[in-house]
């Protein structure tokens, strides 16, 4: 290199480390502005749209239970007193514990004749299983219709409140929790598939309150003393129902 190209290097160096500063001053702020107007973009530039009602609150609180009771004309002293005594727990607990032994661990859980099916399905996810049951006879014919989800459990049927015939071809047994969304959503579903198959099924319910709702126990609680006074299925179906 000649002594003339080094001593312009020397001059220009400095002169691009300038550049180059001035240069990234300047696609910073930039950048700065991009940001900024992409912060706008993605805020709200316009008048908040209306949003959808929230669902009615259904109450669950001891009060509101109370209440509950006094409106299915049951003799409020004698549910009160049951209510507040906590009578009905050990059956809700002994529930609980059976459905556990039989793997359920989140609610709503079914068994269709001992099949399980777990969550608020579509009503066509039941269908599935009763007409298949319906046409084999139950047993491994059924079984074998319905795949992998055709594995049967041993169930103490009747021993709880049942609806329906309680000869009917077509069992199913239900672990709910009345604080649950997902049994509050599954309960119109059960309740069409009761009347679409009429005099040839039966639901039993089983207690199933889970820890992290606090109102739930009290409420299973409930509609076990209102069973006491004949009306179990008033308030079970009340109890999915918003309070007015």
């Amino acid at each position: 290199m000649s002594e003339k190209t080094q001593d312009l290097s020397k001059f220009y160096a400095p002169v691009m480390v300038v550049l180059l500063l001035v240069a990234a001053f300047y696609i910073g702020r930039l950048s700065s502005q991009v940001d900024g107007l992409k912060k706008v973009a993605g805020s709200e530039t316009t008048a908040p749209t209306a949003q959808a009602p929230a669902a009615p609150e259904r109450k669950l609180d001891v009060a509101s239970l109370k209440e509950r009771a006094k409106k299915l004309g049951l003799d409020t002293s004698k549910f009160d007193a049951c209510l507040d005594s906590g009578a009905t727990a050990n059956r809700v607990a002994a529930e609980q514990k059976e459905g556990a032994a039989l793997g359920v661990s989140g609610t709503p859980s079914f068994f269709i004749n001992g099949v399980m099916v777990v969550g608020a399905q579509p009503q066509s996810s039941f269908e599935s299983i009763i007409d298949a049951e319906l046409k084999n006879g139950g047993g491994p014919a059924a079984a074998k219709a319905l795949g992998e989800a055709g594995t049967r459990v041993k169930l103490n049927l009747a021993d709880s409140y049942v609806t329906g015939d309680k000869n009917a071809k077509i069992k199913i047994v239900e672990f709910t929790d009345f604080e649950c969304p997902f049994c509050e959503r599954a309960f119109p579903t059960i309740t069409a598939i009761m009347q679409k198959y009429a005099g040839k099924i039966s639901l039993e319910y089983k207690s199933f309150p889970l820890s992290f709702h606090p109102l739930a126990q009290k409420a299973a609680e409930a509609a076990l003393c209102a069973g006491e006074q004949g009306k179990f299925w008033e308030m079970h179906d009340d109890l999915f129902t918003p309070a007015k």
